[in-house]
């Protein structure tokens, strides 16, 4: 019955997308002055808090793009106007709200132990952290029979109805967990909460294939709405030539992320983009959103870019 289900949404989800092409739009963008390596953004009533791969800090931006304050939420022992030097960064590429005053950052995990950090964020009167070295966590997404001769290396995350999508580049895995399991794991409370896997296969540029980058759910319905760039690199440590990126979109239907997807060219601004992460700024009409994607240029630069997406 349950198949049955999931087989008639993705027909209706099919329909629906030949009738409403996915389209996007580039609006503006801005190079962000003292905010290096964009790796993450989610956007928080009328500002935006954003994250570098190799920076200690969280950054808050206002409408303007510009750097309001920052927050060291990780302790460096050495940088160079304000990064981290990369074998010793943690590579903060993935961060998404939970609630209101909630946020997760999750370092990559593509270096064993640097990259395998957690921060665990309250956003209240005042910034409030709490860091877990995860190399438990990871080793055991490693020790996966999917991940058999491949690279962890989670670029993005997700969070909805108590659930939370981890999205592995490389081999293009979405690893979904309870969120409260999650934490209890952490606390050392719980065992291993085993996940649930969904692997895609993604577009490709010049016959190489994007690996997720950006992710998040739309508040209103059960939509993943995510990003992925393509590098000329053969491994998850080292970066390449930057070839562009995607953005589309994937189901989530009856609580099952559905293994079919959506997607379109990002736009080029002169020189082609590594967009790192995407978060829904704004709601324009039943299927129209503006939002806001972050790039890196794997030189210290960050471009904001704002777009309107049609589903």
């Amino acid at each position: 019955m349950k198949r049955t289900i999931l087989l008639l949404a993705l027909i209706l989800i099919m329909a629906s997308c030949k009738n409403h092409p996915l389209a996007i739009e580039v609006l503006n963008s801005k190079t962000i002055k003292d905010f290096p390596s964009g790796s993450g953004i989610v956007a928080v009533e009328n500002h935006f808090y954003a994250i570098g791969d190799d920076s200690p800090f969280l950054f808050q931006l206002n409408t303007e793009n510009e750097v309001v304050s920052k927050s060291q939420i990780h302790a460096a022992q050495e940088t160079n106007n304000g990064r981290i030097p990369k074998t010793d960064k943690p590579d903060f590429e993935s961060m998404e709200m939970i609630g209101p005053h909630e946020m997760v950052v999750f370092g990559s995990g593509s270096k064993s132990p640097q990259r395998d950090v957690f921060v665990h964020i309250f956003l209240e009167d005042s910034i409030r952290i709490k860091t877990y070295n995860i190399s438990p966590f990871y080793d055991n997404l490693r020790a996966l029979k999917a991940m058999e001769n491949e690279d962890l290396n989670i670029e993005a995350v997700a969070y909805q109805n108590d659930k939370i999508y981890l999205f592995n580049r490389g081999k293009n895995i979405i690893f979904e967990f309870g969120y409260k399991d999650f934490l209890a794991y952490l606390e050392g409370s719980a065992p291993f909460p085993k996940p649930v896997l969904t692997e895609f296969t993604l577009p490709k540029i010049n016959g190489m294939e994007s690996g997720f980058s950006g992710a998040t759910i739309l508040k209103d319905s059960s939509l993943i709405i995510f990003t992925a760039s393509v590098e000329n690199s053969s491994n998850s440590y080292d970066d390449g030539e930057i070839l562009g990126s995607f953005i589309g979109t994937i189901p989530i239907v009856d609580h099952k992320v559905l293994n079919s997807y959506r997607s379109t060219r990002i736009p080029n601004i002169g020189e082609p983009l590594k967009v790192e992460s995407v978060t829904m700024s704004d709601k324009i009409g039943p299927r129209t959103y503006k939002v806001a994607l972050v790039t890196d240029d794997d030189k210290g630069n960050s471009i904001k870019i704002d777009c309107q997406i049609n589903l």
